[in-house]
């Protein structure tokens, strides 16, 4: 027994698209399970069907009005592990945020274990990846000019946090257009 779920979102099956191999299936529904990372689709009249990840290119999903992009990273870089990313902000740089959920042991206490979710930040600039944890590993990577980024953020109300990897958008557009 365990309290929560392991899926993103809802444990609900949510509108999505799925391109696979080069082939976009739209109008289909999916829940994705951030505890093993993987994506379940209903099939036949009470079934599910788990996609092979290795076939999967990339999958949309809307939840509340929003619309998430997700694509799969192959395995083999140490620095941007295997899996799948919500492309968060597409731009120079670009951020993806990966989900997944770990299982908290509360067995032991005499209470039922529990899910809770971890949101890693990830930014590519010029071909290389950077974990993020928080502004001060921002402003190492991107060589900004301080004053004037924490002047923006003061005056727009602008607070960064991994809980919510789209609060990253408005400081990276800022970033971008210093660039300009």
């Amino acid at each position: 027994m365990i309290k929560e779920n392991q899926f993103l979102f809802s444990k609900e099956f949510l509108p999505a698209s799925v391109t696979m191999r080069g082939k976009t299936f739209s109008d289909i529904r999916i829940k994705y399970d951030i505890f093993t990372d993987e994506i379940i689709t209903p099939f036949a009249p009470a079934g599910m069907l788990q996609l092979n990840k290795l076939m999967v290119d990339s999958f949309s999903l809307i939840f509340q009005n929003k619309y998430y992009h997700f694509i799969r990273i192959p395995d083999g870089n140490p620095a941007f592990p295997g899996g799948y990313y919500n492309v968060v902000y597409k731009g120079n740089p670009t951020l993806y945020a990966r989900y997944s959920k770990k299982i908290e042991k509360l067995a032991d206490k005499d209470e039922v274990d529990k899910f809770y979710q971890i949101n890693r930040i990830y930014l590519e600039q010029k071909g290389k990846v950077y974990n993020i944890t928080g502004k001060k590993d921002l402003f190492r990577i991107l060589d900004v000019r301080k004053k004037e980024v924490r002047q923006f953020m003061r005056e727009n109300n602008t607070r960064i946090s991994n809980e919510d990897p789209f609060s990253y958008i408005s400081f990276l557009r800022f970033i971008d257009d210093l660039k300009d």
